[in-house]
């Protein structure tokens, strides 16, 4: 391969970067855009259908480690400080990080994370811990073509943690996976890519707004005869407006509209790096969610799960690394808030980076949730928990719906069934620009020996 194995140094790595690079770095946007395609034929694949019969001559090469670090911070890469261009005296309280990434979060939460597998292994790539330097506005301003490659080889391999080695295991037939995708999902030499919401950060957050007093909403159990959902008391107080009354399932689909994109953000961003970068891939939903966690005969991304008083069972997180705001990793949603709490009034510490020029000045004006409030998003909170055993209600606590593979694609398979076009001169110039160690006389891929 053109890049050395992972822990050589970024030196290393750079020292054997191939053309491709620049060509990847400078692709016309525009053209990444209008390349998109999804393109489902990879190196070592075989489909014998009715109307395509193909077997691969290649052998299945994965993405050196420059290439998938490319496709890692498109997808969801630091790009250094949002502007956090809200009135810190009115709505800047709903920030949850300073932080920004390549796609955009409500409330700059930032709760989806990415899980990756490829032939080595499966992994975690913690980038909600990462921070930029002081007063860095944009991670790759200014910096060379080396320097851009360099920052992402290092931001990827400071966020990426091994959860198990070898490809992960996840439905490789029915019920897990859909027929269609039995071919191609997850076979050797590709890389999948998972993005995991956990919900209860941004639900939690979302609660500190509608259960401020200035906007004072009632929420109501519409599956328990709409019976207020731990707030009667506050209603009894006046605290609460018993008029604006919002139910359970209602304020759960909202916080899923906000959370699901996120997902569909990153796996664009990824289809994008793939047309510059010259790779083959799709995004798509043919896994079964429960299959892909591990709730069900495989191993999945070993996500944990509780049982609720009613239903299946529900994925949580992956203990010590993504973990929901809500039992069992906390006694109690009281507790779960207050870690809540912590992590996201962490971020607003003096030390932390912020965007301004003046950042006491300006996050001094930022007011902190009051008791009252506090103690209101907790008796909700619990309400939830003690009367379905799971917070959410209706929700994974950890959401997944979308993958996405990257893989080298066969050009010949698309050169024998589609007129010319399918396949772009990134795709086809490839291996004479990424891996010019292993590319054949004839510009090809290896064969298989």
């Amino acid at each position: 391969m053109s890049s050395p194995p992972p822990g050589g140094s970024p030196q290393d790595v750079l020292a054997a970067a191939p053309p491709g690079l620049v060509d990847a770095l400078g692709y016309p946007y525009f053209q990444s855009v209008f390349d998109r395609k999804s393109r489902r034929m990879s190196l070592g694949m075989e489909l014998d259908a009715e109307f395509f019969k193909y077997t691969s001559p290649y052998e299945p090469v994965p993405l050196g480690e420059l290439e998938e670090a490319l496709l890692l911070t498109a997808a969801t890469g630091l790009t250094g400080l949002n502007l956090a261009d809200i009135d810190p005296s009115h709505g800047a309280e709903a920030l949850c990080q300073w932080t920004n990434r390549t796609w955009p979060s409500s409330c700059s939460n930032h709760g989806t994370e990415l899980f990756f597998t490829n032939d080595d292994g499966l992994y975690f790539l913690d980038m909600w811990s990462l921070m930029p330097e002081p007063d860095e506005l944009n991670t790759l301003s200014g910096k060379s073509i080396e320097a851009q490659a360099d920052f992402m080889i290092e931001l990827t391999r400071r966020a990426k943690k091994e959860l198990s080695p070898g490809r992960a295991q996840l439905p490789d037939d029915l019920p897990g996976l859909f027929v269609f995708n039995h071919w191609n999902a997850n076979k050797p030499g590709t890389h999948l890519f998972v993005p995991v919401a956990n919900m209860t950060l941004e639900y939690i957050n979302l609660l500190f707004i509608y259960l401020s007093d200035e906007y004072r909403f009632s929420i109501v159990d519409e599956q328990k005869n709409w019976q207020s959902a731990g707030m009667q008391s506050w209603i009894d107080k006046g605290r609460i407006d018993p008029a604006r009354r919002m139910g359970i399932i209602d304020l759960e689909q909202r916080v899923l509209s906000m959370q699901v994109v996120e997902s569909a953000f990153i796996c664009q961003n990824l289809n994008m790096a793939m047309q510059a970068i010259g790779l083959g891939g799709w995004t798509y939903t043919g896994f079964i969610s429960r299959f892909v966690l591990g709730g069900e005969d495989v191993p999945g991304l070993g996500f944990r799960f509780v049982e609720p008083k009613e239903g299946p069972s529900t994925p949580v997180g992956v203990d010590g690394h993504f973990e929901a705001f809500c039992p069992p990793y906390y006694s109690d949603m009281h507790e779960a808030v207050d870690a809540f709490l912590e992590t996201k009034w962490s971020q607003y510490d003096k030390e932390m980076p912020k965007p301004y020029l003046e950042p006491d000045r300006a996050t001094q004006n930022i007011p902190r949730p009051d008791e009252e409030t506090i103690a209101i998003v907790k008796d909700y909170c619990q309400y939830v928990y003690e009367e379905y055993g799971r917070f959410p209600a209706t929700l994974d606590a950890m959401y997944q719906r979308l993958v996405c593979q990257a893989q080298h694609v066969d050009p010949d398979f698309y050169d024998e069934y589609y007129p010319p076009g399918a396949c772009t001169e990134q795709h086809h110039q490839h291996f004479n620009r990424w891996h010019p160690d292993i590319v054949g006389p004839d510009g090809k891929p290896p064969l298989r020996s």
